[in-house]
């Protein structure tokens, strides 16, 4: 693997990989002139994943981008696709942008890990991420321009529309600096709510300080108007092990925003930076923290002095808050759940219990939710003298946004 050099490497622009753009369109080209549609899959095969970068190979995964989601954007969005290729014919410009990005921030922290930049394409569901130390750009989304004909694309995709209202290819700088410092950081997948929101959130800010730049997405707008209602419903989901509308999600919510938890996680960053006397500390601090560490991130952040309680306090009073299944009731095959609290009807999930699929109580008909939405009806399959699990996941949460103690129900 390439690595990231020092300032005075003769050729930085060898850091970044272009090749899968190249490949793309390609693939492209020969897609859109082949009459015969039973060919577009070989031809996507033969021209740009067999010959997929390591990085390209890591956007797919990381996105669980399908061919077939390559062949209907191809094919569906002709007016997107001319105008993107356009905006990707300057390689040289892009490239002088990102290394400025990289040179202004290891002026402010030294690299402690090495990686290459890949210039990937997907379908639509990143601008950029990270693996570890190897930044990802999504370019069908990270080189986008506001002045783009996104009359191809359904309602599903409004959530771009509102992303390329921003002018994401005169952002690039920005963009580039916060994935630089997600390179460097800790991931914080699998903990809760308060360590993503943390992270994204630092790399946010310190990505202002990079580049030179105010963060873009409507979310930060949104939030320094409303901090107060903002923050308030945060603290309630603080500790929420599922992101929800917070971070990557367009889900909606009654805030009307989405990445609401960049906000958040910026807003904390950016206080504990201002308070603090050594400033270039505080930005170690943001970058080294072990954000996989739910009790490291929790002492950080009543060191930052943030909120008015202590994170074991706020923690104690979520736990109080948490809805709970009260009952299950059965009437042949038709089951009643009975909660604690009012529940929000969007968020539900069954998982296996413990004997797994072949002892699972099947669902056969999800009924719903009763009026005042404190219980759920479903019909199952039941099997006559043969033991029965079925698993409530945190996933169901209540009308105040708090997810539920997972509780297992076994029919013996």
């Amino acid at each position: 693997m390439a690595i990231i050099a020092s300032c005075n490497q003769p050729d930085e622009s060898q850091l970044i990989e272009f090749q899968d753009v190249d490949n793309f369109w390609s693939a492209y080209d020969k897609i859109k002139a082949e009459a015969d549609t039973s060919r577009h899959l070989a031809i996507l095969q033969e021209e740009f994943l067999d010959k997929a970068s390591d990085g390209q190979n890591m956007l797919l995964e990381v996105r669980n981008y399908s061919p077939e989601e390559y062949i209907h954007s191809i094919n569906s969005y002709p007016k997107f696709y001319t105008a993107l290729r356009d905006n990707l014919t300057n390689k040289e410009e892009i490239k002088k942008d990102i290394l400025k990005s990289l040179n202004n921030f290891k002026k402010l922290y030294p690299l402690k890990k090495q990686g290459k930049i890949y210039m990937g394409v997907g379908n639509f569901r990143t601008p950029g991420t990270t693996v570890d130390s190897i930044v990802l750009f999504g370019s069908e989304m990270a080189f986008t321009s506001s002045d783009m004909d996104m009359s191809e694309f359904s309602d599903r995709y409004d959530y771009f529309r509102d992303y390329i209202t921003e002018n994401p290819i005169a952002n690039i700088e920005f963009l580039s600096a916060h994935e630089f410092v997600h390179t460097q950081q800790i991931e914080a997948m699998g903990t809760n709510l308060l360590s993503v929101a943390l992270r994204e959130g630092s790399a946010e800010f310190i990505a202002e300080m990079v580049s030179d730049r105010k963060s873009t997405i409507p979310a930060m707008k949104y939030g320094r108007e409303n901090k107060q209602e903002v923050m308030d419903q945060f603290t309630k989901e603080m500790f929420n092990t599922r992101l929800s509308y917070w971070v990557w999600s367009s889900r909606e919510n009654q805030f009307g925003h989405s990445d609401l938890g960049y906000y958040v996680g910026y807003e904390i960053s950016q206080f504990y930076y201002n308070n603090s006397e050594d400033k270039d500390k505080a930005i170690a601090d943001l970058i080294d923290l072990d954000y996989s560490d739910i009790e490291a991130v929790k002492a950080f952040i009543d060191k930052v002095n943030y909120f008015d309680e202590s994170t074991n306090a706020l923690l104690d009073g979520y736990k109080k808050t948490q809805p709970q299944v009260l009952s299950v009731d059965r009437q042949g095959n038709l089951f009643t759940v009975h909660f604690s609290e009012v529940m929000d009807d969007n968020y539900r999930e069954f998982n296996y219990g413990p004997l797994g699929a072949e002892g699972v109580l099947r669902i056969s008909e999800y009924i719903g939710f009763s009026e005042d939405k404190k219980s759920l009806s479903f019909r199952a399959e039941v099997k006559e003298n043969t033991k029965q699990q079925i698993e409530f996941s945190e996933q169901f949460r209540s009308k105040e946004g708090v997810e539920m103690v997972p509780y297992l129900y076994e029919l013996k």
